[in-house]
C-alpha cells in the first residue's frame, strides 16, 4: 500500500491526537509513505505555530518538524506536480498546496491521509482513496 501523508494527519500522529491511531496504523502498514516537497514548508510552519501558540520550546518545535519529516520515505518534486495540481485547484476551487497531495496520491494510486474534509470530498469525487 502507498500512503500520501499530509501535515494535518502527520501532526495528529506526532502529538497522539484526533485520529492518530488510524493514521499511524496506515503508515505502519504502508510499503512507502510519500509527500510532495511542500510538506517541508508545511511541517516546519506547523512546528512554528506550536511554538507561538502552544508554547513549545524551540527545541521541541525543531523535534516536531524533524519527526514529521522522518515520517516520509520519499518526497515528490513539486516541479512534477504543479500543473496538474493547479488545474485541479481551479476545477475544484481549492488551494493548490492541498491539490499537490491529491495529485501525488492519484499518480501513485495511494491513500491520502488528511483531516481536510473538503479535500476528502474532492478526492471522493475523483475516486482517490482517503483516510
Amino acid at each position: 500500500m502507498i500512503v500520501v501523508l499530509d501535515v494535518s494527519a502527520a501532526i495528529d500522529v506526532l502529538l497522539n491526537k484526533g485520529d492518530f491511531e488510524i493514521y499511524k496504523n496506515k503508515i505502519e502498514k504502508a510499503d512507502v509513505v510519500l509527500a510532495p516537497e511542500i510538506y517541508f514548508s508545511e511541517i516546519t510552519n506547523a512546528a512554528w505555530k506550536y511554538n507561538r501558540i502552544a508554547g513549545f520550546s524551540s527545541k521541541n518545535s525543531v523535534s516536531l518538524a524533524e519527526d514529521g519529516i522522518n515520517l516520509i520515505d520519499q518526497f515528490i518534486s513539486v516541479k512534477d506536480l504543479w500543473k496538474e495540481s493547479l488545474l485541479e485547484a481551479i476545477n475544484n476551487n481549492h488551494p493548490v498546496y492541498d491539490c499537490l497531495y491529491l495529485i501525488c496520491a492519484r499518480r501513485n494510486n495511494g491513500v491520502l491521509l488528511t483531516k481536510d474534509k473538503k479535500l476528502k470530498n474532492i478526492c471522493s469525487e475523483l475516486r482517490i482513496q482517503t483516510c
